[in-house]
């Protein structure tokens, strides 16, 4: 049929398998019951069936995906806006224990992200997720209920052990359910909640800091209410959210059919389906997980940096109060949509390294222009100049990774160690923008635009290393050398995307 394709993975997943190869026995073994799939021998995926079902994934998943990072991210950085509503002289957060606060978070929350994103493939996403979705709202609802500086500190920790937990999962769950061409858009969408959430969580957080209701005073009423609001991630994952798309409640009979066919011919990329240790190990031996650990972070130090100077700028240009959470709106925007366009024209093109190099020159221009000008003006445009590219970095950075890393538990590794390493760029961010620097934050400034270089080297380092086994591997092949021992993303036939 002309509607019809054999669905090669060549480009995008690089593994010699046919749909009209896969073994009807183990298509009815693993599939819904409801399901019957006749002669397999000749299946092929219809495009517009799997086009049908893209798009039931994206209507369903992403929008919970996306209000649990955005909840969770809202969560973390509601410090800020407590302490400007009255926390600060409630907790005696005087000198650096603010700051302190900040950085204590990210303490767990770097330690917690490898192991857990291992277990996630032995415990149902569904389930983990909605356990940490419960577990860190009560830990925020609670923290309306704080009395002193110890206080904070214990539900900052809890918070970080928790939400550590969160974005590794969250990216493996996408990695597990769409191709590698299809992932980066995917993960665009969960930025662009972080996005949302630094664009009009202010706003929210102005709103609640009106309330003085209950003998509760307006920085407390913040933390009670978006406590309770996250409470909603918890049942939207136990029953909206599918551990394994063949059972997907949302998805026809047909469409549950396209999804195995799918799975099975990514069996490659997603690996071994029971735990091995030597799939841990390949991870941490593997020399592209550290370079792009270290251009992941140095993309982070951005994202945090970006986020403590903005209003400073903002407030130096005359603004003051609700107009500041107002002028900060179209800056976090910019950066949202520059960044979801990227992500879709990286899916595109299947390239990364172009991208995301030419986003690292993007936001060294901004910082540039934020260490050389005095004008407040100035500075407020190259807060634009910064936000098109801050999102970009982190976001594709992680997407190059997921698309180049095939084993499940190899991948989940990886991703664990590219996080951990990363976010510990928030611990140095709470350190190195501190109020008595502002308004011009030179050495924090200074500091992440020399980041910002530092990322942009690793991505071309990358880059040319890649080309470098892709070309290797093409002469291999055209001279039919293959080495029936190396699987996974050293096998012979696979590609790394560029």
């Amino acid at each position: 049929m002309s509607d019809q394709s054999e669905y090669k993975i060549s480009k995008d997943d690089e593994h010699s398998i046919y749909a009209s190869e896969i073994n009807k026995e183990k298509l009815q073994n693993t599939a819904s019951p409801d399901v019957d799939y006749g002669d397999t021998a000749s299946l092929k995926i219809d495009p517009k069936v799997e086009k049908k079902l893209l798009l039931k994934m994206d209507l369903v998943i992403s929008p919970i995906i996306g209000f649990l990072y955005l909840m969770a991210f809202l969560d973390r950085s509601n410090i800020g806006n407590a302490a400007v509503a009255g926390m600060t002289e409630a907790l005696s957060l005087y000198g650096e224990r603010l700051n302190v606060a900040v950085s204590i978070f990210y303490v767990l929350y770097i330690l917690v992200e490898t192991p857990s994103v291992v277990l996630v493939k032995r415990i149902k996403a569904s389930r983990m997720l909605a356990f940490i979705s419960f577990a860190w709202s009560m830990t925020v609802l609670f923290s309306g209920f704080m009395s002193s500086y110890g206080g904070l500190i214990a539900t900052r920790l809890i918070l970080g052990l928790l939400e550590g937990c969160l974005f590794p999962a969250l990216n493996l769950y996408l990695t597990t359910h769409y191709t590698r061409k299809e992932q980066c858009q995917r993960l665009s969408y969960l930025f662009a909640s972080a996005g949302l959430a630094g664009a009009f969580g202010g706003l929210f957080a102005y709103a609640l800091e009106q309330v003085h209701a209950g003998n509760k005073e307006g920085w407390q009423w913040i933390y009670i209410v978006e406590g309770l609001v996250s409470f909603i991630g918890v049942p939207l994952c136990l029953f909206a959210l599918p551990d394994k798309m063949e059972n997907a409640w949302f998805l026809t009979r047909e469409e549950r059919e396209v999804a195995i066919i799918r799975r099975d011919i990514n069996a490659r990329y997603h690996g071994e389906q029971h735990f091995e240790w030597s799939e841990v190990r390949k991870a941490f031996k593997d020399p592209k997980v550290y370079v792009s650990a270290t251009s992941q972070f140095c993309a982070d130090m951005v994202l945090y940096g970006f986020s403590s100077f903005l209003p400073v700028i903002i407030k130096g240009l005359g603004f003051v109060g609700l107009q500041t959470n107002y002028m900060t709106i179209p800056v976090y925007i910019a950066g949202v949509i520059s960044f979801l366009f990227v992500a879709w024209l990286s899916d595109r093109t299947q390239l990364r390294a172009v991208y995301l190099i030419s986003a690292s020159t993007v936001v060294a221009v901004g910082y540039i222009i934020m260490l050389a000008s005095d004008s407040n003006a100035a500075k407020y445009t190259a807060t634009y100049i910064i936000a098109i590219g801050c999102y970009i970095g982190p976001g594709l950075n992680l997407g190059w990774l997921n698309n180049n890393v095939a084993g499940h538990y190899k991948r989940a590794t990886a991703i664990g160690i590219q996080q951990t390493l990363a976010n510990s760029s928030g611990i140095v961010a709470g350190q190195i923008y501190r109020s008595k620097n502002a308004p011009k934050y030179i050495l924090g400034n200074a500091f992440t635009l020399g980041c910002v270089i530092v990322g942009g080297l690793a991505y071309v380092v990358m880059f040319f290393s890649l080309r470098y086994v892709n070309k290797k591997r093409d002469e291999r092949c055209a001279r039919g050398e293959f080495d029936p021992s190396a699987i996974g993303d050293f096998a012979d036939d696979f590609r790394y995307y560029l």
